[in-house]
């Protein structure tokens, strides 16, 4: 057996997709090492270009997600700024309506008191000066009715002076009505636009979430098992805490295992190029020997058999060698994972968000309206408020008030849909009784991104907002910045 044959079987033994066979097994199947290590970097550069596409694409979904989140941002301010305008504009139209019924009633007393005086004149005016003197009274009272009509004609003027101005602040009045109706329709339009911007981006923005539907899909099953074994809202913030850190755990674990894989490529690629090497030096060996064989060929073949089977034993001694420390690295670094998952459940490190803290006074509301019930107070059914209830205008928009992840999203028992944003610093906001949720568990949110929509049906939406830190229930309103708008109380 030649020692290029010796050599080639040698490469087989340290590849690491190869295997590690018997010494004989070689010898009786030479294998073409260099075709090998051909394939072996095509199957690298073949991964690298995968990984690398994937990266693009993850990067371009990263920026297309971003663009819609702003984009989305700036129009539910529009519709919440809209729905400012149009509420404003309704209370002018009630006082114009109130102006415009006192002016008509006032116009109307004024008209039946008129119509008496002039029918009076009227009746006058017909008879003739001599039928005056021919009438059954003395002619001290037919002076006092002369001297009455003088006196009472200025007084009529002016009446009839007053009463013109009346008619025209009630016509004007009646064309203020028209214009602010022609408002209030325009404001309406703008704002069925927004809402309709408002949902073609959230079917864009469906879209480009799909790559990420299967595992929301899985949280909002573990998060629905969560909410079913709640047996209050305290248990189930806790329980969403614990799912929060075997998050972060796992997230970890996936780090640490890339981190092996990254390292097994390494070796893999230093075993090839180690291999390649060795080829080369068997190679020039072989030939070397081969020149040798020829002139001493019987000592030199038992001495080539002898030296084959030492090369091979230390080939093998050295992939098993190298497989025990590549086993003792992951060992290692799964270690490394639980250690660091440990250290992570045992420090709690705050969330890459901005600091809740420094919102204080800066928030703004989920949603334009008027509180009607506030922090503390005690309610129609003598519960104690946790939070403040805000009364909006039908399908108002709801946003988020500050950078967060959504935890929770569903109906819960009490709340109807529920939807339970995590902050920095162990904060959290709870919004209740929206008719739409337009967002997903894991989904994470920019500060005014909308997340729902309040009710068509009812009269008078209310909006229930909680803010939590720590899982204990804080008065909201001290956090949030004053609203602009006089509808919004």
């Amino acid at each position: 057996m030649t020692l290029r044959r010796f050599a080639l079987a040698a490469v087989v033994l340290v590849l690491p997709w190869g295997g590690i066979p018997s010494a004989s097994a070689s010898w009786d199947r030479p294998v073409d090492a260099g075709e090998r290590l051909k394939e072996l970097e095509g199957q690298l550069a073949r991964s690298r270009a995968e990984h690398d596409e994937i990266k693009q694409k993850a990067s371009a979904l990263a920026q297309e997600t971003a663009r819609l989140r702003a984009d989305m941002v700036k129009a539910a301010r529009v519709a919440q700024e809209s729905e400012d305008l149009l509420s404003e504009m309704e209370v002018q139209l009630e006082d114009l309506r109130g102006r415009e019924i006192s002016r008509s009633q006032a116009l109307k007393r004024r008209s039946h008191q008129m119509v008496g005086v002039l029918t009076a004149l009227q009746r006058l005016a017909w008879r003739p000066t001599e039928a005056l003197i021919a009438q059954p009274q003395s002619p001290a009272d037919t002076v006092r009715s002369a001297i009455l009509l003088r006196a009472a004609v200025p007084q009529i003027e002016q009446s009839a002076r007053d009463l013109k101005v009346e008619i025209d602040q009630v016509t004007r009045l009646r064309g203020e009505i028209g214009d602010q109706r022609k408002k209030i329709a325009s404001t309406s339009g703008r704002l069925e636009e927004e809402h309709l911007r408002l949902k073609d981006m959230f079917e864009r923005k469906s879209v480009v979430q799909q790559e990420t539907e299967q595992e929301r899909r899985a949280a909002e099953l573990r998060l629905g098992d969560l909410a079913g074994q709640a047996e209050d809202l305290r248990d189930l913030l806790h329980r969403l805490e614990q799912e929060r850190e075997r998050r972060l755990a796992e997230a970890a674990g996936k780090a640490a295992a890339e981190r092996v894989a990254r390292e097994a490529e390494a070796a893999a690629r230093r075993i090839a190029r180690d291999a390649e090497q060795a080829a080369e030096r068997a190679a020039r060996d072989a030939e070397l020997a081969q020149q040798r064989a020829q002139q001493q060929a019987a000592a030199a073949a038992r001495e080539r058999e002898l030296a084959s089977a030492r090369i091979a034993r230390d080939a093998e001694l050295r992939a098993q060698a190298e497989a025990k420390e590549k086993q003792l690295a992951a060992q290692q670094a799964t270690q490394d994972a639980e250690k660091a998952s440990r250290e992570a459940a045992a420090v709690r490190p705050v969330r890459g968000d901005k600091p809740f803290s420094q919102a204080h006074g800066k928030l703004p509301y989920p949603a334009r309206g008027r509180v009607v019930e506030a922090f503390g107070q005690t309610n129609d059914v003598g519960h104690v408020n946790k939070g403040i209830t805000i009364q909006t205008r039908k399908a108002a928009q709801v946003i988020a008030p500050y950078d967060g992840q959504v935890v929770f999203a569903g109906p819960f028992r009490g709340y109807g849909l529920l939807l339970i944003i995590e902050h920095s610093e162990g904060y959290h906001t709870l919004l209740a009784g929206m008719a739409q949720v337009d967002c997903n568990v894991g989904q994470r949110l920019t500060a005014g991104e909308p997340v729902g929509v309040m009710g068509q049906d009812d009269s008078k939406p209310n909006l229930y907002v909680e803010l939590r830190h720590g899982g204990q229930p804080v008065n909201p309103l001290p956090w949030l910045t004053a609203q602009k708008s006089k509808a919004s109380g």
